[in-house]
């Protein structure tokens, strides 16, 4: 599990608790036809969450976790305070495949938007149903909304859980 440990610079220390390991208790609503179901969800976030690419201009900047050296970003740090509020409204509305191996949530807020990548697994873990992995999220740059199918978070609990293959919509 990753605890991240206070970055400090300047005498000013930024806390990153925000961003330690936690269990989500994700309820899917019930329908006419089934109960609702309740997943337990570990919820890790990554160091890309909260830095950029490595700027070896700026060593004093420099945080890392066991794999790579990145640079903190003062920016995608103040965005990451919002990343559990985005985790605990997947449920809500559509995530988007990317095409690849994760999924991405975008949120709009202050008329920006904010773009939540992660991946979801089957836990291993006694107790815990799913694993859901932040692997990043920043301020979008571009201006076009995502090309990729749509799901509904409900859609990928249910079938990583049981297993099963997860069938997009395509816009």
């Amino acid at each position: 599990m990753i605890y991240w440990k206070v970055f400090r610079i300047q005498e000013k220390d930024f806390s990153l608790e925000h961003l330690h390991p936690k269990i989500w208790i994700y309820e899917q609503a019930a329908t006419d036809t089934k109960p609702a179901i309740q997943y337990r969800v570990r919820v890790i976030f990554s160091l890309h969450c909260f830095t950029v690419m490595r700027d070896e201009t700026k060593p004093d900047l420099d945080y890392s976790d066991d794999r790579e050296t990145r640079t903190f970003c003062f920016d995608r740090y103040e965005w990451s305070k919002l990343l559990n509020e985005v985790i605990e409204n997947l449920g809500e509305g559509y995530v988007y495949h990317t095409g690849r191996q994760n999924f991405l949530r975008v949120r709009s807020a202050s008329g920006v938007e904010y773009e939540v990548f992660f991946t979801l697994m089957k836990s291993n873990e006694k107790g815990i149903d799913l694993q859901l992995y932040v692997q990043s999220a920043y301020l979008r740059t571009r201006g076009n909304t995502p090309k990729a199918g749509k799901i509904r978070f409900s859609v990928i609990a249910h079938n990583t859980k049981a297993n099963k293959p997860i069938n997009v919509h395509k816009r």
